[in-house]
């Protein structure tokens, strides 16, 4: 790999929803949601010991839905949140609006020039928006990492290699340089206070009641933060698997499913909205921002 890029973007779902050697499955053999803010760390912790500056993105829906999760003592599918709360404090991990897209940080990728660290192929993103350079893009994202013993690796990345050559003629350079140094930090640190503000009053509308406006659009958030994170992998997924882990966060049910009194899934029903002769399956499709199939009693992304 060419040592051209100045930074690391990092698609955080991908890297806090991946279960590779830790996975879990119902009593049906369905995989669970799981939510792992330990690797997300230890990925931004892995490129920074190679030099890199990070910046993690993640969607507040997906932020949100650790945390509703979180609140389940008895849940062991979500790990330690606090994580998530120490990155943004560090500036390390960016939240992000749940209407932004994926596009939005390949964009900021590009202006920044770095590298990309997701194991998605972009297909949607190559469909809708067609006057990006996917050559280019593809080009600085690196898929090929792994977790082995549950320690982040990355083959493909190089240790950062900075060089900057020094002589007399560069002398008023570097001073304009300087400048613009300090300018960039000065923009930096401003965003920085915008953003803490923004995450400080995101907390603390955890803990105020909700409009019924607010607490729809926060399911619908949820709803479809699960079904991503069930549906990405390709595979197709029975819908009354996707019904049940969607139940745990929206109704705060406990981990162990036979202990639910009877009647969740009618209580599901009534919050999400959807009717009892269209059923779970037919407001998912409508409801979904990727194109979503039903073949049987299975959902799958086209």
């Amino acid at each position: 790999m060419k040592d051209k890029y100045e930074k690391i973007v990092i698609d955080a779902a991908n890297i806090l929803h991946n279960d590779t050697g830790i996975e879990m499955k119902d009593e049906k053999g369905q995989p669970r949601v799981q939510s792992r803010p330990e690797r997300l760390k230890d990925c931004i912790s892995f490129c920074e010991k190679k030099g890199w500056k990070v910046t993690a993105f993640l969607k507040e829906s997906t932020y949100k839905y650790a945390v509703s999760l979180a609140k389940s003592k008895s849940n062991t599918t979500v790990g330690d949140v606090n994580i998530l709360d120490n990155l943004i404090e560090q500036d390390k991990l960016h939240l992000i609006a749940a209407d932004k897209e994926d596009i939005y940080w390949v964009d900021y990728a590009v202006a920044e020039n770095a590298l990309i660290v997701t194991h998605d192929k972009f297909r949607n993103e190559m469909k809708e928006y067609q006057d990006r350079d996917w050559k280019d893009i593809n080009k600085r994202t690196l898929r090929d990492f792994k977790f082995v013993n549950n320690k982040f690796i990355l083959p493909s990345l190089k240790k950062k290699q900075v060089t900057r050559k020094q002589n007399k003629e560069q002398i008023t350079l570097d001073q304009i340089f300087t400048a613009i140094q300090k300018l960039n930090t000065n923009v930096a640190e401003l965003e920085r206070y915008v953003r803490k503000r923004e995450f400080t009053n995101l907390k603390k509308s955890q803990d105020k009641p909700k409009t019924k406006q607010q607490q729809i659009k926060s399911n619908l958030e949820i709803v479809n933060t699960v079904v991503n994170s069930l549906l990405s992998s390709g595979n197709a997924v029975v819908a009354s698997h996707i019904q049940s882990e969607l139940a745990r966060p929206i109704l705060g049910l406990d981990e162990n499913i036979h202990e639910w009194k009877a009647g969740w899934s009618e209580d599901l029903r009534e919050i999400l909205g959807y009717s009892k002769t269209g059923g779970f399956p037919k407001w998912l499709i409508s409801n979904s921002k990727k194109k979503i199939v039903q073949q049987g009693n299975k959902l799958s992304y086209a």
